[in-house]
């Protein structure tokens, strides 16, 4: 981490961009960052900067399509079928310096943001613009850490690395690292506008912010994205201490953690940002309803233009030999098992699964049979035109760029949809003992699935848990599910063990900083 930090903020501020939008990148080399953050537009283009770390964190084409965060938190869940390193946590050499690459990216996005937040001159800059550009910074930095503290437990707190005499940072508790998580979201939250808002900064194309969501810069945090965040913080907190799964040196109050995720969740639903559920499943993952009304913060990419703003997922996850998309590897499949959890009846299966096509003999190929491995196609978003596309047909899907930019898939990655605010209300409302509106939440995402409102019998909780894995399988969310209840062993017996708590720190920054040790228990 020594280097990384180092590299990042003594030597070039490298990818900031200059531009409205921040995927469309201009590298800056030998802007120091004693005269760097002096003005709007270098704290506008430092602040892209960090998104495009944030955005490397998620997949990075710098190490050749980098899906490292997929696979690590995908690979445990029961749901996926790789390589066996990542299923099993028993990682060969080449499995952990992935791991490595992405400590390092995830530390150069923290890194980022925190000499954004410490060194702009904020009386050089308009206030509103000052705000907004500390509020997002705040939020990017909050979004790293916690995947930094889920993932690897301990971590050092970083506000920006500007000389040799901070370059060390020692780990710290894990209940500091929350705190922080939840002063930056606090603050982000008071000081971000509303996604039906962002019209008034000017970057609207159409002019009524109330029914078009482009009236916002997509990728972007808003102040529901914030609130969202802020309360599945809350909630990791609270679910942690319930199922002892983590007491955080009895720094929280578990009664309390609910009551504050449950009230940031009623935020989000009842607080004029006009998020809601889109009519059908299949659509959430369109390419039109991408940063919709569903989509309360994801990862933006862009098809084809560049390699750096463009991802392989769609390819990786393509059935080989199917002709629907222009890139088809199949190296990220699914579970065959898990296809088992969805009913017939729920329109998640077929919107989720690739399961039927028409090939180029206009001739149905189905799974099992024709179709040899079962796939998903959650990023496939380019392709799904619309909701009568099943069976997918390949003259529907055609490739929006030539055959030279193929794996340069736009599909974003969700880091914070709807539904998933649904599922954590109703967690939250159950757990404070509200059963009757929790299962009004939870008969709110089971109704678009198309199985009507009445709730099984049975416990909710256990539900709820089945209703998130249906929902938001391989979007890299179960994982902490399963850690926060302390239901990991139920994928996979072994993984009971203490080891599997969290990942390996890397080996070489252990050696380098004496700060990051112990290594994490098992490792």
């Amino acid at each position: 981490m020594k280097n990384i930090l180092i590299i990042a903020s003594l030597i070039f501020i490298s990818t900031l961009t200059s531009c409205k939008k921040y995927l469309e990148e201009t590298v800056y080399s030998s802007l120091q960052t004693t005269t760097f953050y002096a003005n709007e537009q270098q704290g506008i283009s430092a602040l892209n900067g960090a998104y495009a770390g944030l955005r490397d964190t998620y997949f990075s084409y710098i190490n050749v399509n980098d899906v490292t965060m997929f696979r690590m938190l995908e690979g445990p869940t029961g749901t996926v079928n790789l390589t066996p390193g990542f299923m099993a946590m028993s990682y060969s050499d080449k499995d952990l310096s992935d791991i490595k690459g992405l400590w390092d990216r995830m530390w150069v996005c923290v890194n980022r943001s925190s000499t954004l937040i410490t060194l702009l001159k904020v009386d050089n800059i308009n206030p509103s613009s000052a705000k907004r550009i500390l509020a997002e910074a705040k939020f990017v930095r909050a979004l790293c850490y916690f995947n930094l503290v889920r993932m690897w437990g301990s971590v050092p707190l970083n506000y920006g690395v500007q000389s040799l005499a901070n370059a060390f940072p020692a780990k710290v508790p894990e209940k500091d690292v929350y705190n922080q998580i939840i002063q930056d979201l606090k603050e982000a939250s008071a000081d971000l506008p509303k996604w039906n808002e962002y019209v008034t900064y000017g970057n609207s194309n159409s002019g009524n912010p109330s029914t078009d969501f482009k009236g916002y810069q997509p990728g972007r945090a808003t102040k529901g994205a914030a609130q969202a965040l802020l309360a599945k913080v809350y909630l990791t907190i609270a679910s942690s201490v319930a199922s002892n799964a983590n007491l955080y040196d009895n720094a929280f109050d578990k009664t309390d953690m609910y009551t504050k995720a449950n009230d940031m969740c009623d935020s989000v639903v009842n607080g004029a940002h006009g998020y809601g559920l889109q009519s059908k499943y299949f659509d959430v993952f369109a390419d039109a309803n991408e940063n919709g009304k569903e989509d309360i913060f994801s990862i933006k990419f862009i098809e084809a233009s560049d390699l750096k703003i463009g991802n392989s997922l769609a390819a990786f996850t393509g059935s080989k030999g199917a002709g629907i998309l222009s890139t088809e590897v199949a190296s990220l499949r699914s579970i065959p098992a898990f296809l088992n959890e969805f009913a017939v009846t729920d329109t998640r299966r077929a919107a989720t699964f690739f399961l039927e096509y028409i090939n180029k003999s206009n001739v149905s190929v189905v799974y099992p049979g024709g179709i040899k491995f079962l796939t998903f196609k959650k990023y496939w978003s380019d392709y799904q035109l619309s909701p009568n596309n099943i069976p997918m047909q390949p003259t529907t899907y055609v490739y929006k760029t030539s055959a030279a930019d193929k794996s340069r898939f736009g599909d974003d990655i969700p880091v914070i949809r709807y539904s998933d605010v649904l599922l954590m209300y109703a967690e939250s409302l159950n757990a404070l003992g509200d059963v009757t509106n929790a299962s009004e939440k939870v008969a709110d995402v089971r109704e678009r699935a198309g199985l009507g409102r009445v709730i099984p019998a049975g416990n909710l909780m256990d539900l709820i848990i089945a209703e998130r894995r249906r929902e938001l399988c391989f979007e890299m969310q179960l994982w902490f599910d399963y850690q926060r209840l302390n239901i990991r062993q139920k994928y996979k017996l072994d993984f009971a063990d203490i080891k599997y708590k969290y990942f390996p720190i890397p080996n070489s920054d252990l050696t380098m900083n004496a700060g990051l040790l112990p290594q994490n228990p098992g490792w």
